[in-house]
């Protein structure tokens, strides 16, 4: 199978809430300013009445996002049915939101949260969400290719260090790598940038990558298991490469198991 991979690359072809200190380990969050406002202005669209529970009621209560405001990093939120919990509102200054959005259940707490009327109507304003519970489905399968000892070499945006290591899986959406702890300091939220990931025949993928996960690998104090999401592949050839590389390997993984 290899050898296999090493002639097509040798042509070159032309791609819940948790406590904080259990963020960092949790794919289940979204953290990312850029994803949590494109998250907020999806449920905007919807115009989805949304559930809302405040820690001084047990009752609860429906609102919806009126505004996603990014410039001003605030939202806009209806005034809550019944109007009984509005007063509620006022005196705790947070709620708690729950919806569906495609299927999924996403909660935000949303605190900070003042009263406002700038068309004569009650609203509530607040500021941005810093996390989302999004426990988003994987579209892309991950297959284990750690027999193939592909590297891996990126530099983290946030320390500045070069991170190196050994891909431990693959998706057609991210990639899981095996990493020396030492030196990284990778927390979840971070951003790999300038990546090159080394496919057999020395075909070279590059991209940024952002940080889902990092967990201690299989009890090692020594080394990291990162998950990241492929932010940017910087050529459709080296997509068109890497997809190929994918289905590649998917294919021999299936084979293997219809062996047993």
């Amino acid at each position: 199978m290899f050898t296999l991979i090493k002639k097509i690359f040798s042509k070159k072809t032309a791609s819940n809430d948790a406590d904080t200190s259990e963020l960092n380990e949790n794919p289940n969050f979204v953290t990312d300013p850029a994803k949590i406002i494109q998250l907020l202005c999806a449920i905007e669209a919807k115009t989805a009445f949304c559930t809302i529970e405040l820690n001084n009621s047990d009752e609860t209560y429906t609102s919806h996002i009126i505004e996603v405001q990014a410039t001003k990093q605030q939202i806009l939120l209806d005034a809550l049915v019944p109007d009984s919990g509005n007063a509620l509102l006022k005196q705790c200054k947070a709620l708690k939101l729950t919806t569906f959005l495609n299927n999924i259940h996403l909660s935000i707490s949303i605190t900070d949260i003042s009263p406002t009327a700038p068309h004569g109507e009650p609203y509530f304003k607040a500021p941005l969400p810093k996390r989302i519970y999004y426990p988003q489905r994987r579209a892309s399968p991950r297959i284990v290719i750690s027999a193939y000892n592909l590297t891996f070499q990126g530099i983290s945006n946030r320390t500045n260090f070069t991170v190196g290591g050994i891909v431990s899986d693959l998706s057609r959406s991210g990639i899981g790598l095996i990493i020396n702890s030492s030196n990284s300091r990778l927390i979840r939220g971070d951003q790999l940038n300038n990546c090159t990931l080394t496919l057999p025949n020395d075909v070279s993928i590059h991209f940024d990558l952002l940080i889902r996960s990092s967990k201690p690998y299989s009890n090692s104090q020594t080394k990291l298991l990162i998950g990241g999401h492929f932010n940017q592949l910087k050529s459709t050839k080296e997509q068109n490469q890497l997809e190929q590389f994918f289905a590649l390997a998917e294919r021999s993984q299936i084979r293997q198991k219809k062996d047993y």
